[in-house]
């Protein structure tokens, strides 16, 4: 036993052999704390064992997430039922459709058909993307804008029949034989915004409950200083904000191209702002999470590139004639247009308060965020390390 005098007490270190004949010989451990009141217990402290020495554990590392809580469990199971079930229905009505409108030699009909059915398959395969990274990184920020764009895929669902509705009609011999035609999926059609509404709602519902259960998780990764908290959920959002921004801004000038059809300039430089915008997105959140100010406001500035051709192409489309091929879009494109808009201004003033919170301690947190995926430990794990006796004298 060694003596430790700090100023204020005497420290006593007890070795872990040595502890249970010392309580043995004065009093009993559950008296320690009250004791003449001299005396204080710390069981707070590990003896640190080197690697080699430590026990074997029956854990065993993951390489893939799997939920293991309740709500995450049901929150995946929401998400992959509603998209079995809305990807069946817009598969079945894509293909049968395209195969009547080409045994009718609508070309032009097809391929809108093709661009709406088409988008809203790969939307909700891409929301399913999102909600496994979501509970994979425990980000709530993300599973909010998971269900207020679930929530945008019930209004796109209800303006998609709208859409259909009209094209068929549109295509058709005759009035009679478009009404005979959209009798055949305006069943499955209507099913589609219900399954979308009814998963909205429960969706809503769960993260509400995962909000307290991944609140704790950041407290324990970030600690419990309040503006490393808040800089930590600032990151978040901007984050999640990226991953929304790349599928607003790849509806909306798939739908620019396929509307365009001839190759020119405005074809070719729509047709550029896929890759381009990845790279962008891509190495926005590389940058901010390596904090170099100067790469971020670069791109930050292609991102103010981005929302200029965005907002030339909305001009361009409200002042189109009927003959223009964007006016066939019209109601689609300005929604997808202008969602993709918001979100590139939400991701740059997101971007400046980022900047602003650089080089104050966040970069180790996402460091060590990023090093401790949840959910990667099956069974206990946690090795058997033994606890010294601290005590105050």
């Amino acid at each position: 036993m060694t003596a430790v005098d700090s100023g204020c007490a005497r420290t006593f270190v007890v070795p872990p052999d040595q502890a249970a004949r010392r309580y043995s010989s004065t009093f009993p451990k559950r008296k320690l704390p009250v004791q003449s009141g001299r005396y204080l217990e710390l069981n707070d402290f590990s003896v640190p064992v080197p690697a080699q020495n430590q026990p074997e554990t029956p854990g065993k590392t993951r390489s893939v997430y799997i939920p293991n809580t309740l709500w995450t469990r049901l929150f995946a199971a929401t998400v992959i039922i509603e998209t079995v079930l809305t990807v069946a229905i817009e598969n079945w009505v894509l293909i049968s459709i395209s195969n009547h409108l080409n045994q009718d030699g609508k070309t032009d009909q097809t391929t809108r058909v093709r661009a709406f059915l088409g988008l809203y398959i790969f939307a909700l395969l891409y929301e399913s993307v999102l909600c496994y990274d979501a509970l994979r990184r425990q980000n709530t920020f993300q599973l909010a804008g998971l269900c207020i764009c679930n929530l945008g895929l019930f209004i796109y669902g209800i303006l998609q029949m709208k859409e259909i509705k009209g094209t068929i009609m549109g295509s058709a011999q005759s009035i009679a034989l478009g009404n005979k035609i959209w009798a055949m999926y305006n069943v499955e059609l209507i099913l589609v915004p219900v399954f979308l509404g009814v998963g909205t709602v429960a969706m809503l519902f769960m993260t509400w409950r995962l909000r307290a259960e991944f609140s704790w998780s950041i407290y324990k990764t970030v600690s419990a200083d309040l503006r490393m908290n808040r800089r930590f959920l600032t990151y978040q959002v901007y984050i999640a904000l990226l991953k929304f921004d790349f599928f607003f801004i790849f509806g909306s000038q798939l739908q620019i191209v396929l509307a365009l059809g001839e190759i020119d300039d405005d074809f070719i430089i729509n047709i550029a702002m896929v890759p381009i915008a990845i790279v962008v997105l891509f190495l926005s959140a590389f940058f901010c999470r390596r904090e170099k100010t100067v790469f971020l406001m670069l791109m930050m500035c292609c991102m103010s590139g981005i929302l200029a051709t965005i907002i030339k192409s909305l001009e361009r489309m409200n002042s189109a004639t009927n003959s223009d091929g964007l006016s066939s879009y019209r109601v689609s494109l300005t929604l997808f247009s202008s969602i993709a808009g918001l979100l590139i201004i939400c991701s740059l003033i997101n971007s400046v308060l980022c900047i602003l919170n650089f080089h104050r301690g966040l970069k180790e947190h996402i460091a060590h965020a990023g090093r401790k995926q949840p959910g990667s430990e099956v069974g206990s794990g946690t090795p058997d390390v033994m606890k010294s006796r601290f005590m105050l004298h």
